[in-house]
């Protein structure tokens, strides 16, 4: 049977003849006429009795998403006289995504109507926390081993939020037996204010005795409100090493609202208090880096502090930034080279390592660690070579994948389907399936997985194949330029550089057209309705902005207007496309020019200050696959030499 898949011309240039005969060996009319009856029998599956549904089927062939077609029959109007159609059905596709969705409607089938010996001969371990409790209580009224039952329920019930309705009966028996601790109550209380759901912290107080109650009452009023921690009057001492957690959390969290309230509450709480250790760190270190943000008068004296109480990379750069804005070069040298190597080895603090030692006059020193940065392709590597006037490096290294492992990829079932499924634009199941396939692969073998993704031009799975992997070197399927036609077009049209939309793309979404962030930014550029809204003067449905030309359309012309608020900077306007551009502005600097280096390096929101490195270093890759500048041109070459003005 001949390989059935189609590809872009533009693949061919990254592969060889051996493997584009592979890979190119196509039937496309059988292939466009199998998928066109899939999709008008599944038009019609709800009106086709099984007879009508084998016809098709056996008219289908071996069109690989024929199971899909079965397993939506099979869950439409699910009933116990299916059973032995789906207990064929999943011996035959195991493992794989549609069996384990089919499997799972049947589970809550059976659940519903408390089929129990089916619930348990069918149940294999699933994420659905539903599904776990309803086996384990079916266990436990069969008669399993109650030892074994009750202690996979810790895990269940010790969440930082409610747990489905499903896992009340079997919790409900396992309290009964007295098998819920004290420990296990306030560890959990700990977990619902600590980051969880605080709402289930009243449920939970009823859980402990009368005279321990008041520490869910401490938790909940610091979770709501962190100055409630100045009330220390309300903790007796009775479980001293709890209360000190809570007063930990509490500080934690108020030294970023109010700085002086934080500073004297946690003075007096060292004479009342007993904090171990860690306690005692978490809040030096998180009063170190608010300070140091905030560049208060003490952030130094903390920020050494917490140096000495236990190092801790996230500490010693915002002590490293914090001396950046004085630009104290000799205090920065003396950080870097005093502090434990596992910490300074980073690229980072080489590169301001050689910064300080440049401008102390130790140009030597300095060059030496220019040129081992310079090596490596990163935000710092690039900053180095352009400190040097050297050109940068890729290290470009393209995968070298064999015949037979690529034919080996194409002809799994798993690849099939996932194809059909991306053709479809059914990209979540297609991923699925895609991830699935990757499974079936020896280990030496998954990374060739991001051939077949690339040739299929779907570039965000080449792009988290190779990270999931390892392999970092084949910079043409990493940096790929997706939707060229398109995304130069519209960068062009608001004059802004391609490789600047191709960056921004790529940090984004991967070039996922169907992206959607906890956030709801969509697609290629990641764009809220919001502001796409804003932008076009009109309301643009969700569902238009995962549709790539709308997305790019917009997303360019969003470069465009922050470019124009930011008097044409695209540094300040990269920025602004993750922090807005009002945030941005808040963080020029008040007084005196600072060189760009620093302020990127200073941004306070930890999620912009990377984000601008890796638009930054994008940006030059594609540069260079795009237009090849001159080493005097280049987005570095520019940005090593900028200072950025105040506001």
């Amino acid at each position: 049977m001949l390989v059935t898949f189609t590809f872009s011309a533009k693949a061919y240039s990254q592969l060889s003849d051996e493997l584009s005969e592979v890979l190119f060996a196509v039937d496309k009319t059988k292939l466009e006429k199998q998928r066109a009856a899939f999709l008008r029998a599944e038009r019609g599956l709800w009106s086709m009795d099984n007879n009508e549904l084998l016809a098709v089927v056996q008219d289908l062939d071996d069109y690989p998403l024929i199971p899909y077609l079965i397993a939506k029959k099979l869950s439409y109007r699910i009933s116990l006289d299916d059973e032995d159609s789906i207990r064929a059905f999943l011996h035959q596709y195991d493992g794989t995504p549609i069996a384990n969705s089919l499997r799972s409607d049947w589970l809550e089938y059976l659940a519903k109507r408390n089929q129990r010996e089916l619930f348990i001969e069918f149940y294999r371990h699933t994420r659905r926390v539903s599904l776990q409790c309803q086996f384990l209580r079916y266990q436990y009224e069969a008669g399993a081993d109650k030892d074994y039952v009750f202690s996979q329920l810790p895990d269940l019930w010790n969440v930082g939020k409610s747990q489905d309705k499903a896992c009340d009966p079997i919790f409900g028996v396992w309290i009964k037996a007295g098998l819920l601790t004290e420990d296990l109550i306030l560890h959990r209380i700990e977990k619902a204010a600590d980051g969880g759901q605080h709402t289930i912290i009243p449920y939970l107080r009823t859980l402990l005795p009368d005279d321990k109650k008041y520490i869910a009452d401490r938790w909940r009023e610091v979770r709501k409100d962190p100055s409630n921690v100045r009330h220390l009057l309300r903790y007796p001492g009775k479980l001293p090493g709890i209360e000190a957690q809570i007063i930990s959390y509490g500080l934690s969290r108020l030294i970023w609202r109010d700085e002086n309230l934080a500073l004297t509450t946690f003075e007096r709480a060292k004479t009342l208090m007993a904090f171990s250790d860690s306690q005692k760190a978490r809040i030096i270190h998180r009063f170190a880096v608010a300070l140091a943000i905030d560049a208060h008068p003490d952030a130094e004296k903390w920020l050494i502090e917490a140096s000495q109480v236990e190092p801790e990379s996230e500490t010693m750069r915002w002590h490293l930034a914090y001396l950046l804005k004085k630009q104290d070069w000799q205090s920065i040298a003396l950080l870097i080279e005093k502090s434990a190597p596992q910490l300074t080895n980073e690229n980072q603090f080489q590169y301001w390592l050689a910064r300080a030692y440049g401008i102390l006059g130790r140009n030597d020193e300095a060059k030496v660690l220019y040129a081992q940065l310079a090596k490596e392709r990163h935000y710092y590597g690039f900053l180095a070579s352009a400190r040097l006037g050297v050109q940068h490096s890729l290290q470009n290294n393209p995968i070298e994948a064999s015949v037979d492992t690529i034919t080996k990829i194409v002809n799994l079932p798993a690849t099939k389907r996932a194809y059909e499924l991306r053709k479809l634009e059914r990209f979540y199941h297609a991923r699925l399936e895609w991830v699935h396939a990757q499974r079936e692969l020896m280990d030496n073998e998954k990374v060739a997985a991001a051939v077949v993704s690339s040739a299929w031009e779907w570039h965000d799975q080449s792009i988290f194949t190779l990270s999931r992997e390892g392999y970092l070197d084949d910079v043409d399927r990493r940096f790929p330029q997706a939707f060229s036609e398109l995304m130069t077009r519209e960068a062009q049209k608001n004059d802004i550089p391609a490789e600047w939309a191709f960056a921004i793309a790529r940090r984004e979404s991967s070039f996922m057209p169907d992206a959607i962030s906890p956030a709801d930014a969509r697609g290629l550029m990641q764009i809220l309705p919001s502001t796409a809204r804003y932008l076009e003067n009109r309301r643009v449905s969700s569902n238009d902005l995962l549709d790539a030309d709308i997305n790019a359309r917009i997303g360019n012309k969003y470069l465009r207007y922050l470019m124009n608020k930011l008097d044409n900077n695209a540094l300040l306007a990269t920025a602004s496309y993750n922090a807005g551009w009002r945030k941005v502005r808040d963080w020029l600097p008040e007084s005196e020019a600072v060189p760009a280096d620093i302020w990127v390096e200073t941004i306070p929101f930890r999620e912009t200050r990377n984000y601008v490195k890796a638009v930054l270093a994008y940006q030059q890759i594609y540069e260079d696959r795009l237009n090849q500048k001159s080493q005097e041109q280049t987005v570095f070459a520019q940005f090593s030499n900028m200072e950025l003005l105040p506001n």
